[in-house]
């Protein structure tokens, strides 16, 4: 019997197709603060974020053409100290928005543009709740 409520699916895998597998790694391992737990063929994974959650690269051979379809959101504890870090990484900063000083948010590409966002703020604080 299929059950037909709740959640369908866990996230537990997060991939992310980059040009050059050795150049991505360094940056997502100096961003995420993770080592290498595996590689394969075309493959670099990640040990497992503190939430369980594994980030994992994989080497394609198309540029990118058209914006980031989907997207990760890293939180940090604090935005204005953070941005600098992360553009000597060598992502590019696209946008930002300060509010008050413990509340932001900013838009980041990573060395093969893959769009990513950096914020200081819970996201369930944004939404109006019914």
């Amino acid at each position: 019997m299929v059950q037909e409520t709740g959640a369908i699916a866990a996230l537990t895998h997060v991939g992310i197709d980059v040009s050059d597998l050795g150049r991505a790694e360094k940056f997502y391992s100096a961003l995420l603060g993770v080592k290498r737990y595996a590689a394969w063929d075309q493959y670099i994974a990640f040990e497992p974020l503190p939430n369980g959650i594994i980030v994992y690269l994989q080497q394609v051979h198309e540029k990118k053409t058209s914006k980031t379809r989907v997207h990760f959101d890293l939180t940090v504890a604090d935005i204005r100290a953070t941005v600098p870090r992360v553009k000597a990484l060598g992502a590019r900063l696209l946008a930002e928005e300060f509010g008050e000083p413990t509340d932001g948010l900013a838009v980041f590409a990573d060395p093969d543009g893959n769009e990513f966002c950096l914020m200081n703020f819970d996201l369930d604080s944004k939404v109006a709740k019914d």
